[in-house]
């Protein structure tokens, strides 16, 4: 059985304008089901990490 499995962050400007509920349904109204969410602030390091990949 092949599991697929993809990461979803949710940018700063969208969390401020409080559309963090309508994009999780979005994304499950798409057939995804959420397994495991985290609310957390990267700090500049982490994002550099990041976006290097």
């Amino acid at each position: 059985m092949v599991t697929n499995r993809t990461f979803t962050m949710i940018k700063p400007d969208a969390v401020e304008k409080g559309h963090i509920g309508a994009i999780l349904e979005k994304i499950t109204a798409s057939g995804f089901r959420i397994v495991a969410m985290k609310l957390t602030q990267m700090t500049a390091s982490d994002a550099k990490t990041f976006y290097a990949i």
